[in-house]
């Protein structure tokens, strides 16, 4: 991958993205070893592969969408930014008719062209969300990260606030994988010969996408990184999957744009394009 084409994805993470230290969703770091065991199981391979199947067939309706209206398209907004936020809500418990209001939350959160008023209010409200989300999963026996919590809760390993913190925290940190997403892909359509060895040989392709994810630049994290770092359990499965779903069911596809005319998200913890216009 050129150093051109590195750096033209780097942009730097704006500082008013993180919550503030002592805020919902910004759990003290001396507790935070504490806060992650209670839900490490749900980030392992183990964990994440419970999901695998359902973010499958969830990617393969918006793959199909986007191929029956037609091309153009900007892969962004029809499938690199809805689906990694599916997965990332369902590792997180959240039902399929929250998602948006998740993601909207997130984005508000996340960028600089809301002012602190807006961000402190999607924090709270994604606070109370996940305050009833958790507090109907005390006792529960689910694997998702709500349920995990929930039974944390339930045996007093942690308070309620300290449950909600880390809910918010997770949740705005999955955001990053949408961003990750539109890199990669970025990086490929840039690269016609990796994509059509990819299409052809896709025994390869594992190894292919570690070394995307490795060569990536990342955001800072807001929160714990299991989410969208090069090692993130989701993040790999978000990306194995895309890669599999696009280079299938998208004969052809290419870059409908100029690579340099690719616009990319500036002043934000979330990285990559902002939109990314493909045809086939």
């Amino acid at each position: 991958m050129s150093e051109e084409t590195m750096d033209r994805q780097a942009t730097g993470p704006a500082p008013h993205c993180a919550p503030a230290r002592g805020a919902v969703g910004f759990p003290d770091p001396a507790d935070q070893v504490r806060l992650r065991r209670t839900v490490a199981a749900a980030f392992t391979a183990r964990g994440v592969e419970r999901v695998r199947q359902r973010s499958r067939r969830m990617l393969a309706e918006l793959v199909d969408e986007m191929v029956q209206d037609g091309p153009p398209a900007d892969l962004c907004e029809a499938v690199l930014g809805p689906f990694p936020v599916a997965v990332i809500c369902e590792l997180m418990g959240v039902p399929a008719a929250d998602r948006q209001g998740m993601h909207t939350w997130s984005r508000q959160i996340l960028s600089p062209e809301h002012g602190a008023e807006v961000r402190e209010k999607a924090r709270r409200e994604m606070g109370a969300y996940f305050s009833d989300l958790i507090g109907l999963r005390e006792g529960g026996t689910g694997e998702d990260v709500a349920s995990l919590l929930g039974a944390a809760v339930g045996r007093e390993e942690l308070t309620l606030d300290e449950a909600i913190g880390l809910a918010v925290l997770l949740q705005i940190d999955g955001e990053a994988v949408t961003g990750t997403s539109g890199q990669m892909f970025y990086a490929l359509l840039t690269r016609p010969e990796l994509v059509e060895r990819l299409r052809t040989e896709p025994e390869v392709r594992a190894r292919a996408v570690g070394e995307l994810l490795r060569s990536l630049p990342h955001p800072d994290p807001v929160g714990p990184s299991w989410l969208a770092g090069e090692d993130a359990m989701p993040a790999r499965l978000v990306a194995e999957l895309l890669v599999d779903a696009l280079l299938d069911g998208v004969p052809g596809l290419r870059l409908a744009d100029p690579a340099e005319d690719v616009p990319f998200r500036k002043g934000t913890l979330i990285r990559g394009p902002e939109a990314l216009p493909v045809t086939w």
